[in-house]
């Protein structure tokens, strides 16, 4: 990848803290490889959040409802299985926007408890916050806390450059919550996709629209991580 064409992209690494994350994307941050890393506060050590905070990259807090949704700390079944389970807690209460302020005020307190400051920006594990909901109240606290940065896209999800169900959801959840977004005035990307909605990122890089792209990546995934160090 040219230097030229590495300009368009934000590499944000995403769920620091769960699973076996810290390693690989503390390695491929020490080498210019990640712009931003979306951390799970629960789940990050006090030795991972120094590390993290020595290497000067901006972190994000990936806000999360997985005890709301008990999704647990590892992806489950395909995109329908958990959509179905969102929407089911979500229309029965379980999950509401009130018991998501709660817990993602507990979440940003622990991580200026570890990091010493507040988060970068604001994005969230599974994009729950594309949710119009949740959307309006992560405008809300982004407001509050003075964060410079929220995962959106203010120009769209490049709907026609990939193909996979989760891609077209947030597309259309896109659409909703965009005249939030545009009142806002909040920073983001000019466009978003995460690296496993693309059956072909080669391709896909030699024809890019104009602006700044957030490309969402998971470096625990050897493909991923090996695409990575080739492409960036």
């Amino acid at each position: 990848m040219t230097e030229n064409v590495r300009q368009h992209f934000i590499v944000t690494a995403d769920d620091y803290g769960i699973r076996q994350t810290a390693e690989p994307i503390l390695r491929l941050v020490r080498e210019g490889h990640i712009d931003r890393v979306a951390v799970l506060i629960h789940y990050v050590s006090k030795e991972q959040a120094r590390a993290l905070l020595a290497t000067g990259v901006k972190i994000d807090i990936h806000l999360e409802l997985i005890n709301l949704l008990k999704s647990g700390d590892k992806m489950y079944g395909g995109v329908f299985v958990r959509v179905t389970n969102f929407v089911a807690r979500f229309l029965s209460g379980y999950v509401s926007s009130v018991k998501a302020e709660k817990e993602w005020r507990i979440q940003i307190a622990r991580f200026r408890e570890l990091f010493g400051r507040l988060p970068d920006g604001f994005n969230s594990h599974e994009y729950v916050h594309h949710f119009p909901v949740f959307f309006r109240l992560v405008l809300k606290l982004a407001k509050e806390y003075d964060i410079s940065f929220v995962r959106f896209g203010r120009k769209g999800m490049l709907v026609d450059l990939h193909h996979k169900l989760v891609g077209k959801i947030l597309s259309i959840l896109w659409k909703r919550t965009l005249p939030d977004f545009e009142k806002s005035g909040l920073p983001t990307s000019d466009y978003l996709v995460s690296f496993d909605w693309l059956d072909d990122f080669a391709g896909f890089s030699q024809n890019l629209p104009d602006g700044t792209i957030e490309l969402v990546v998971h470096p625990e995934r050897e493909e991923e991580y090996r695409a990575i160090l080739e492409s960036f």
